[in-house]
């Protein structure tokens, strides 16, 4: 496209549609998402969420995604926002502070923030410059220290850099951790700490490992009558812990391959493992988007 030749009021005037326009797709695009998350669809396609569609199908970068999906899920909440972002009075990055700010005070305060309350915060951010925002919502907050969101990076092949935020009783948890482990592991940093803790956690809390460690019992004459907790750890031990259509290993859930209620039975051949995004399309399959609607709200 030649533009050496237009005139500068052209110009001008083009240049403002084109703004007017991405505004407007890119509240076209939170609606799209809302609707691709609203279906599960990204299920069909076998990826793990939302944000796993948004970054390998879509091809944002991660940052980039988050910032829509947050945006997306506001736009839901408080459908007046939209208004804002076409005007251009706010930007995903004033909608990523004022989440922030709403997580923050959930946790501190243990209370949800009204939507009038919210939509205030938005009235007080827009129009401002991205600094003068981050003064305003730190000023808001009841306890103002910026909370950054947990973040993981590939720092070489075999390793990653964990950051997170975290209060300082959780410090004197580690301490207490360290010096109840000195004399066997003098030197422990907090990354094997960590490491250690996750082997607990898995050992007490994953399905298939319950019983693992027991000893064998001896045989008997008559046939042993299957638990439900010895079906479950089967099927997770099956599927390798891991969700049978798209592989995540986040709240992982069994699943009836014909639904009970469409007169599936609940013998092993008809389990599997699924995570709760990929169980709720199946569902969506099975008894249609209308019917499942009410489960879906929030998640």
């Amino acid at each position: 496209m030649n533009l050496k030749n237009i005139t500068d009021n052209e110009l001008i005037k083009k240049t403002e549609n084109l703004v007017r326009t991405e505004r407007e797709t890119l509240t076209t695009l939170l609606h799209h998402l809302r609707e691709v998350q609203r279906r599960r669809l990204f299920s069909t396609l076998k990826y793990k969420s939302l944000f796993d569609f948004t970054v390998r199908h879509l091809k944002y970068p991660k940052d980039q995604a988050y910032r829509r999906i947050s945006a997306m899920k506001l736009l839901n909440e408080l459908p007046e926002v939209e208004e804002k972002i076409n005007s251009g009075a706010i930007s995903l990055t004033h909608i990523g502070l004022a989440q922030s700010l709403f997580r923050q005070e959930k946790k501190f305060t243990e209370k949800e923030l009204t939507t009038d309350q919210k939509n205030e915060v938005f009235e007080m951010i827009a129009g401002k410059s991205v600094r003068e925002a981050e003064r305003i919502t730190l000023a808001l907050a009841s306890n103002p220290v910026e909370i950054k969101p947990d973040r993981v990076k590939a720092i070489s092949a075999n390793h990653i850099e964990v950051k997170f935020t975290t209060s300082c009783e959780v410090e004197n948890k580690i301490e207490t951790l360290k010096g109840l482990l000195a004399h066997k592991f003098p030197s422990l940093s907090i990354g094997e700490l960590f490491d250690k803790l996750c082997d607990l956690g898995i050992e007490a809390w994953d399905p298939a490992a319950k019983g693992k460690f027991a000893a064998p019992r001896k045989a008997s004459a008559e046939p042993k009558k299957i638990s439900q907790a010895e079906v479950r750890r089967n099927v997770f031990r099956k599927a390798q812990n891991k969700c049978e259509n798209c592989g995540s290993t986040y709240a992982l859930e069994i699943d009836h391959c014909e639904p009970k209620a469409l007169g599936g039975d609940s013998a092993k051949e008809n389990l599997r493992l699924l995570c709760r995004s990929c169980n709720q399309r199946a569902a969506i399959k099975a008894y249609g988007i209308i019917k499942m609607e009410r489960y879906l709200d929030g998640s």
